[in-house]
């Protein structure tokens, strides 16, 4: 039976809710770190999720409710055997250039993210998809490799438009990066240095109240909170626990906690020749008081493995425990290892000492920084030579981190969406793999969680990957942050969903300023 919804309901509900405003003030809104590119395909951080939801459309997206509510689709069929599905897309859409968006564009997207050549982070996050197919001008079917029981929020990646590109086969470098055509409330008017500034795209599927957006690259948090309380800027994306206060003695600003998926890690590179060693990651991992690194940046949960605890592939089991600072397993795990504790008080091998260079990644900010600082600090007290943290912007991550490899500890945050996608983080074959992590039962447990149709088999699997993981240390999982937001007053009908932060922002209105 065809699903279909009434979009004449939707849009007069829309118009109840939300009186015409007319064309609004501009929204402009601070990130740590600017997106690196407006591909979705090569999207990598949250800054660039936020700011690619404002360019790009789904075939659906995360309603109001949390349930799938459809954005560039209009209706689908799915097989009895729920092996397959058709979907019918919303007639005489246009993309940003007066092209029209087809299912050509639908089965384009899918080739692309799954082409190896692609890179696409999100390459995994398609692999339930076996062959799409346009059947016609508006109808596009997919086949899956296995049953479905529930494909829509599956169908969240962003469409792409065929004629914009050569093949299927995208680099990163791809001029679409910075020049992208868009089918989202908003088109790209420029790019300054520091600055994205898009426009109201004028074929946008939903069109928006705020007739502008700016983003503004703002790594200092004290200038965030300033811009925030002077108007400069409608919204500070993340409010660190130390800046709460500030904002809350603000008159012209109110904090929003929101939830997230989001967790803190130290990814340790097991090719190195002492941290692929289960025992040497492990007595890391035990030489850190991390409830004390936790309190120096706010409140948040203590993670044991690759979810946050609130997850339901969260293993709450006794056999998997949080893993506190403990000086003599530690040092335990280190002499098994080989290693012994000299005069100087430093660990050594064969008379070479247990060196760690330590990277955290820029877009982290203050608390990157004062985390990686105290991670050295806690290193050091215990014997092992870490260096002074460096700093990696977007390019040098890339290109040191998860090109070379060149590093040994690196501070990071993984986000994610309601599906809770870790394939290709953890799998030996994972595209965002960087820390060459191999390990053939969790490939296994993977593949088969990847295709599981029943939720409760599903569910048994990721908690034995949590398991395996909490054991083998390649990261040592931190914790997940308490999240807030803040926006000035002026900015109303405000709706935030975790990880989809800007999903309704078309509903979303600035009035005059108070």
């Amino acid at each position: 039976m065809r699903q279909r919804w009434n979009w004449g309901a939707i849009v007069l509900i829309a118009f109840v809710v939300l009186p015409a405003a007319g064309m609004a003030d501009g929204f402009e809104y601070a990130e740590d770190e600017l997106a690196f590119t407006l591909n979705p395909l090569h999207e990598s951080s949250m800054a660039e999720t936020r700011l690619n939801e404002l360019l790009f459309e789904s075939l659906w997206g995360p309603g109001y409710d949390g349930s799938p509510e459809p954005r560039l689709a209009d209706a689908y069929e799915l097989a009895p055997d729920r092996k397959s599905m058709t979907v019918y897309l919303r007639e005489n859409l246009l993309w940003s250039d007066g092209e029209r968006i087809t299912a050509e564009d639908v089965e384009f997207t899918v080739k692309a993210y799954q082409n190896p050549r692609t890179g696409s982070p999100d390459r995994s996050r398609l692999s339930f998809i076996e062959k799409a197919s346009a059947v016609a001008e508006f109808t596009v079917k997919f086949t899956f490799h296995d049953s479905e029981s529930e494909p829509l929020p599956k169908l969240y990646f962003k469409i792409l438009p065929e004629h914009r590109f050569e093949g299927t086969a995208i680099e990163r470098t791809h001029p679409f990066w910075f020049k992208p055509t868009t089918s989202g409330p908003y088109e790209l008017a420029s790019q300054d240095l520091g600055t994205w500034s898009l426009k109201t795209n004028p074929e946008a599927v939903r069109p928006p109240t705020v007739g502008t957006v700016k983003v503004r690259e703002m790594p200092d948090k004290n200038q965030q909170v300033s811009s925030l309380g002077y108007g400069y800027i409608q919204a500070m994306i993340n409010v660190p626990a130390q800046y709460l206060p500030e904002v809350e003695r603000s008159r012209a600003a109110d904090l929003i906690p929101y939830q997230s998926k989001s967790w803190w890690y130290l990814g340790m590179n097991t090719k190195d020749p002492e941290l692929k060693k289960v025992s040497v990651r492990n007595a890391v991992a035990r030489a850190l008081d991390l409830d004390q690194a936790l309190s120096l940046i706010g409140e948040g949960y203590r993670i044991s493995g690759p979810f946050v605890p609130s997850s339901k592939y969260y293993n709450h089991s006794d056999s998997v425990q949080l893993i506190d600072i403990d000086d003599m397993e530690a040092s335990a795990l280190l002499e098994q290892a080989g290693y012994a504790r000299g005069d100087t008080g430093m660990w050594a091998r064969r008379g070479e000492p247990l060196s760690i260079r330590v990277f955290y990644r820029a877009g982290m900010g203050d608390q990157g920084q004062t985390v990686a600082l105290n991670v050295q600090s806690q290193l050091r007290r215990f014997g092992i030579d870490a260096t002074d943290p460096v700093a990696m912007d977007k390019s040098v991550w890339n290109e040191k981190v998860f090109g070379d490899r060149d590093f040994d500890l690196v501070l990071d945050s993984w986000s994610f969406d309601e599906n809770e996608n870790i394939f290709d983080l953890f799998h030996s074959g994972g595209t965002q793999n960087f820390v060459g992590y191999n390990n053939k039962s969790v490939d296994s447990l993977l593949e088969k969680a990847l295709a599981e149709t029943d939720p409760a088999a599903k569910v048994a699997y990721m908690q034995e990957v949590h398991k395996v993981l909490a054991t083998d240390q390649p990261y040592v999982f931190l914790w997940s942050l308490r999240s807030y937001t803040a926006l000035r007053r002026e900015v109303e009908s405000v709706f935030i969903q975790p990880f989809y932060y800007f999903s309704q922002f078309p509903d979303w209105r600035v009035t005059s300023k108070r």
